[in-house]
């Protein structure tokens, strides 16, 4: 759901303006039909549809796609500006959680911790160090919130509008556009916003291979460790054996010091005979293994 809609301080409202808040209203950043001309036109940096019944039907599709792949989808808006008396522009934000990080909900319940969602930069490489995972449970056993990077695509939309409905709705992406100038280097940032081109602004007619190949070559070529045959940059290897220790350590702790929470015996063994049932099986449960004895194989799947 959109959040509610804010207009610039120091902006004078407009009835466009008034118009496109409540059209908005409904959730999405695509216009109803009720609110389109019948030679209403959409353009962004890779397609353009033209017509109110082709525009109607692709953001029908475009949110259904979004809502079913993309889970939990989710958009806001942080502003909504008139530009003159016809045409209203706003930024949008559309977000949702990475499907690489579905084991992160059921841990965090079983520990007690909250998850905190942060931005990635975009300009930034992405390198994989064993001690940041380390050092990413070490800082949540501290304060009982685990961090972890939101899949979420930003926009601008402006919206033109003659006698009260629209006729054009020219929509650009923040990333595409760090993409044309070179800037986009963040491997992850670069997937979010190819996964949502393809889920969530693939046209109608187009066939998905070419439309995915398309979607690669304007953001992810070039991006290191983001083509097929590419590897994500590493640090120094020899790393990994001290913060997979280190993390080992601290998984154990958590788990022993929630097993006795949870068990209302934090003074007993925590996984001996009797009492509550091992909270080890719940992690595994939830992440899809069905024995405790899988449990390793948990942890090790978590990255």
């Amino acid at each position: 759901m959109l959040s509610p809609l804010l207009v610039s301080v120091g902006c004078v409202d407009t009835p466009a303006a008034a118009n496109v808040r409540a059209w908005l209203s409904a959730g999405t950043t695509m216009l109803p039909p009720e609110a389109l001309d019948d030679k209403v036109i959409f353009s962004s940096e890779m397609s353009t549809i033209r017509g109110a019944s082709a525009y109607s039907a692709a953001a029908t599709r475009w949110d259904a796609d979004a809502a079913a792949l993309l889970k939990p989808y989710r958009t806001s808006v942080s502003r909504l500006v008139p530009l003159d008396g016809q045409r209203v522009a706003v930024r949008w934000r559309a977000a949702w959680d990475p499907a690489s990080l579905a084991w992160a909900p059921p841990l965090a319940r079983l520990l007690g911790w909250e998850i905190e969602r942060f931005d990635l930069d975009p300009e930034v490489v992405s390198n994989f160090r064993w001690m940041a995972i380390f050092e990413l449970f070490a800082a949540a056993l501290r304060t009982r919130v685990l961090r972890l990077p939101a899949a979420s695509v930003e926009g601008r939309a402006v919206y033109c509008l003659e006698e009260g409905r629209c006729v054009a709705h020219e929509e650009s992406l923040d990333l595409v556009r760090t993409a044309d100038s070179g800037r986009l280097r963040n491997r992850r940032a670069a997937e979010n916003i190819a996964e949502f081109l393809d889920v969530a602004r693939r046209p109608d007619g187009s066939e998905p291979e070419e439309w995915a190949a398309a979607v690669r070559a304007r953001v992810l070529s070039g991006v290191p460790g983001a083509g097929a045959l590419h590897l994500e940059p590493s640090e120094d290897p020899s790393e990994g054996v001290f913060a997979l220790g280190c993390f080992a350590l601290v998984a154990a702790c958590a788990v022993r010091l929630s097993a006795g929470v949870i068990g209302g015996e934090a003074t007993t063994e925590a996984f001996g005979e009797g009492g509550d049932p091992d909270p080890r099986v719940a992690v595994c449960e939830e992440i899809g293994a069905r024995r405790s004895v899988d449990f390793s194989q948990c942890v090790s799947d978590l990255f």
